[in-house]
């Protein structure tokens, strides 16, 4: 819908193609449409369908968060939300991964600390296993523990993920991804809303500023016959 109708007001967004989406399918179909491909998107990222998915869902969220700055007009108020919510499904999404594997086919360890470092916004450091090898720890370090302390950690015995300091929960993580998940759709489908009644505001001027078409009055009916004499 692209309106030239007034120099302070923006007509060149949205593009035709969404124009034409949003006011040519019913309000309802066009909210349970965005609400269902906002929600896989979110699911895509957790990795709740698939690990290999999380980066094509995040190329998708891209994809809706133009949508949204298209339908509010640039503004944060959703955008942020939106941006805030991806952003915990991508750290959901490597716990998940973690939790899974240590879930599957790991255990408890006895390990001991054999190096720390820390810097400004991280710690990290490096154990052995009982069985001699050395393994990355867990994330955000060995918790207090010095080099030549024995610390306990969940290992995955094939060492694809690091350990934890604690128990796998997947549970946990699912909930938690469940919920930004529905954070995320809620933007999505509200800026659908307020997209569609933009557009319905424009529909709207534009009508009012295009001139009136002349309609000319219907010509007078003929003359009666005249009776003759």
């Amino acid at each position: 819908m692209d309106v030239k109708q007034g120099r302070n007001l923006d007509t060149t967004f949205p593009p035709a193609w969404l124009a034409r989406l949003e006011l040519g399918m019913p309000p309802r179909r066009l909210y349970a449409l965005a609400s269902a491909i906002a929600f896989l998107v979110g699911a895509m990222i957790s990795t709740l369908i698939s690990q290999w998915l999380t980066l094509p869902g995040i190329l998708l969220a891209l994809c809706l968060l133009w949508v949204i700055a298209v339908n509010t007009g640039q503004r944060l108020w959703l955008a942020a939300p939106f941006l805030i919510a991806t952003f915990a499904l991508i750290v959901f999404a490597l716990f998940l991964i973690q939790d899974r594997a240590l879930a599957e086919r790991g255990s408890w360890v006895n390990t001991v600390v054999v190096e720390k470092s820390q810097t400004r916004s991280n710690s990290a450091c490096t154990v052995r296993l009982a069985d001699g090898r050395v393994a990355a720890g867990p994330m955000g370090g060995c918790r207090g523990a010095d080099v030549g302390d024995s610390v306990r950690l969940f290992v995955d015995p094939e060492g694809e993920v690091a350990p934890s300091n604690t128990a796998p929960n997947v549970a946990l993580w699912i909930w938690l991804a469940a919920a930004a998940d529905i954070v995320l759709t809620v933007c999505v489908v509200r800026s659908a809303v307020i997209g569609v009644r933009r557009l319905r505001e424009l529909r709207a001027v534009e009508q009012s500023m295009s001139p009136t078409r002349y309609v000319p009055p219907p010509p007078p009916p003929p003359p009666a016959p005249t009776a003759a004499r």
